[in-house]
């Protein structure tokens, strides 16, 4: 298992139960745990509240580049 810090601020969104179609609940990224033989890693995002986050419950992030939110979907 390795835990590494993002060089740059990390935004997850995810969609609830709770929430439409249109809307996604957002967090900031604390650190990354990649877990798993290298082909195929099981990458967990935790949050800054200490949540763990799977990365397939992710519907997509946005990362902080240049002073821009820039999204990978």
């Amino acid at each position: 298992m390795k835990t590494t810090v993002p060089a740059n601020p990390i935004k997850i969104f995810m969609r609830s139960g709770e929430v439409g179609d249109s809307e996604y609940l957002c967090s900031n990224v604390a650190f990354i745990i990649v877990d798993g033989p290298p082909s195929y890693p099981k990458i967990t995002f935790v949050t800054i509240s200490g949540t763990a986050i799977p990365s397939c419950d992710i519907a997509f992030a946005r990362v902080l580049i240049d002073g821009q939110w820039v999204s990978h979907d």
